[in-house]
């Protein structure tokens, strides 16, 4: 054999080698074309029955920040943070749209009816609300800071949670 001609036999060869190397990992398994494990399998397959099983929990949060409102007879500047968890299996189409929300919760404290109401009730009267108008939503966390005044110079919280209560069968 001559040294050209095993030039171009270890040539072919490693070129072979490269393609069946190739095939196997990068477009088998972007095809799927290689034999799997039955550990791979295994695992494969305990993933599509935790998705369907409805491990899945899913929360959201945002902040309405710096929300000036009269209220207690003195303006009041509130950091009001939002967190809430779906329901389970929630499809796409259905997730809302936390702007409007938060234009809802803005609404409610900026139209709400008694001015006297300690901070607790306001944030019980918020998650209420949320609750009752988004059926989506299976818990709901608020919780509101009210910075310091000048008839109340503390910084002072509420933490309000509430659970969708659960609908009974007859």
């Amino acid at each position: 054999m001559t040294k050209r001609a095993h030039y171009q036999r270890s040539t072919a060869l490693c070129w072979a080698a490269f393609v069946v190397l190739l095939w196997t990992s990068a477009v088998g398994v972007a095809f799927g074309s290689f034999q799997k494990s039955p550990a791979t399998r295994r695992n494969q397959k305990s993933l599509a029955i935790t998705e369907k099983s409805g491990g899945l929990t899913e929360e959201f949060s945002f902040l309405i920040k710096d929300f000036k409102i009269d209220h207690q007879g003195e303006k009041n500047n509130l950091n009001i943070t939002i967190s809430y968890r779906y329901r389970a299996h929630l499809p796409t189409s259905e997730y809302p749209d936390f702007t409007v929300i938060a234009k809802d919760i803005e609404t409610l404290l900026t139209n709400y009816p008694n001015e006297e109401d300690y901070w607790e009730i306001v944030n019980k009267k918020i998650t209420l609300m949320v609750i009752n108008k988004y059926p989506v939503i299976a818990r709901i966390t608020s919780q509101l800071q009210v910075s310091p005044s000048k008839n109340d110079p503390y910084l002072r919280s509420t933490i309000t949670t509430r659970d969708r209560t659960p609908r009974r069968k007859r």
